[in-house]
């Protein structure tokens, strides 16, 4: 693990130590606005046929748990580099429901109907905002990579009230280019939704 996801790693682990298995041990604000960003990214999603889905920095799999109350059924993986996080979400809904993993480094041959990321890429840290597009832009090739239908994210958006240090706000534009030539060009952003950020759908061609 690369000396940005090391800090990362701390910085999470404290936030689900200090607050349990809650929004803001997710280092989110509250659980709405968590569930919010839920609802953003299952309306790009069909879930008639059971798709498995891939949930990238997945902390305690609240996701799973938005899914399993709205009857919205999938064959649910998460990831995190947090092992305290994976540990919380197989506590919760049985092991090998989260695995300890890079999403840069899966195994081979493994896909998704689905691969999501609610959050994971807001907290570069200490990291320069160079450094952590070019990590960002890495991570969405892998993830899309990974997908057979969709890759799905939120992430922060610059038309924001202020910034602060820690976190990480894309130039739409550069990420639009950056998805045009590398991934795909269907994908759509959605930025109607009362939080500073967007979510990405990302289609792969049929």
């Amino acid at each position: 693990m690369d000396i940005k996801l090391n800090e990362v790693e701390r910085y999470f682990r404290e936030k689900l130590l200090a607050h349990g298995n809650t929004a803001e041990g997710m280092d989110w604000k509250n659980q709405d606005t968590q569930y919010l960003r839920f609802e953003r990214i299952v309306r790009f999603m069909e879930f008639s046929d059971n798709p498995s889905l891939l949930d990238v920095g997945s902390g305690a799999s609240e996701f799973l748990q938005y899914c399993l109350d709205r009857n919205l059924h999938c064959d649910y993986t998460g990831i995190d580099i947090v092992p305290e996080m994976t540990e919380a979400a197989n506590m919760r809904f049985g092991k090998e429901v989260a695995y300890v993993h890079d999403v840069r480094s899966m195994p081979e041959g493994q896909f998704f109907d689905y691969v999501i990321a609610s959050g994971t890429y807001n907290a570069k840290l200490s990291a320069s905002a160079a450094e952590w597009e070019e990590f960002f832009f890495d991570s969405l090739k892998s993830m899309f990579s990974l997908c057979r239908k969709a890759l799905i994210f939120n992430c922060m958006s610059q038309h924001v009230d202020w910034e602060y240090d820690r976190l990480y706000y894309p130039d739409a534009g550069r990420l639009s280019s950056f998805i045009v030539k590398n991934l795909s060009r269907r994908f759509q952003i959605d930025h109607a939704y009362p939080l500073f950020e967007m979510t990405v759908c990302i289609e792969k061609a049929q």
